[in-house]
């Protein structure tokens, strides 16, 4: 089993958006989780994604914007008692209370989702998966209809949309995400959560191949702005005509490109939420 690569880089000025900007730069490597704290940030892959041959180049799209960059490894095994020592606070974000194992249950009037964190994306914490949650108890009608709501989760990470989903009133939910390691944790967190609509599986875009056209009621994507423009397509055919589309993992620059390609694939474009300079871009399909 394959340990993480962790970069690290820190910066000595007091911008704010310092942190962001190495993200925004960071994210177009596979990396796939982020830690920040004052002026240093830590990116995580999984050693096998990126070689010893590609840390000078990464290191060069984000040189200008660091003091002090360094690399390491994460043993895997270890990944569980950094969590633990290092996690976040739980995070109320409206009626979901986002929460580890080892928290303190959630407080009375309010739904836990309980993630157990191994490297996968998606804790609640970051902007975009904020975002999104809070976009989705904003929409919650549409994952309540009458004749059963189906979701498509792209991007699923530990799977917290996926669960946000059914517990906002998903009769049907499908999580696909490329890594298998993360497959396995996102599975964990469907058991702890005691879901009983959601299947998770191990793939990309390619998975909706066999998927009829026009099938999801709402399609879920926090991916890299990348894949979102390689890949919106295969979403915009699998969703319903008048059904939603929930976009992030994206940055103010994207809006523009990301919109007028929907708009080029027949989507109305809704809305755009911001957090800290991160994007939810909500489009409906129209035909």
């Amino acid at each position: 089993m394959s340990n993480f690569i962790c970069f690290k880089a820190e910066w000595q000025n007091t911008d704010p958006d310092q942190g962001d900007i190495i993200t925004a730069y960071l994210s177009e490597f596979p990396f796939t989780h982020f830690e920040s704290e004052g002026n240093w940030l830590k990116a995580f892959a999984d050693e096998n994604d990126i070689a010893e041959s590609e840390y000078e180049g990464i290191e060069e799209a984000v040189m200008d914007y660091c003091d002090r960059i360094e690399w390491s490894i994460v043993e895997r095994e270890n990944w569980n008692e950094l969590w633990e020592k290092n996690f976040f606070d739980p995070l109320q974000v409206g009626d979901f209370y986002v929460r580890a194992t080892f928290h303190p249950e959630a407080p009375e009037g309010t739904r836990a989702i309980t993630i157990e964190p191994r490297m996968s994306f998606g804790t609640g914490h970051h902007a975009t998966t904020r975002l999104m949650l809070t976009e989705m108890q904003t929409e919650r009608a549409v994952f309540q209809g009458d004749g059963g709501c189906k979701v498509l989760d792209m991007g699923s990470g530990t799977g917290i949309l996926a669960i946000a989903a059914e517990f906002l009133g998903a009769t049907e939910v499908l999580g696909v995400e490329i890594d298998d390691w993360v497959v396995d944790n996102a599975n964990d967190n469907l058991k702890i959560n005691q879901t009983q609509h959601n299947t998770m599986v191990h793939g990309d875009v390619k998975a909706l191949s066999t998927v009829a056209d026009a099938y999801f009621d709402v399609v879920l994507a926090n991916i890299h702005r990348e894949v979102i423009l390689a890949d919106m397509a295969e979403y915009v055919r699998v969703l319903k005509p008048q059904h939603k589309l929930f976009l992030s993992g994206l940055q103010q620059a994207d809006e523009a490109l990301i919109v007028n390609h929907a708009l080029g694939l027949q989507m109305k474009h809704l809305k755009t939420e911001t957090i800290d300079g991160w994007l939810m871009i909500l489009l409906e399909k129209i035909a």
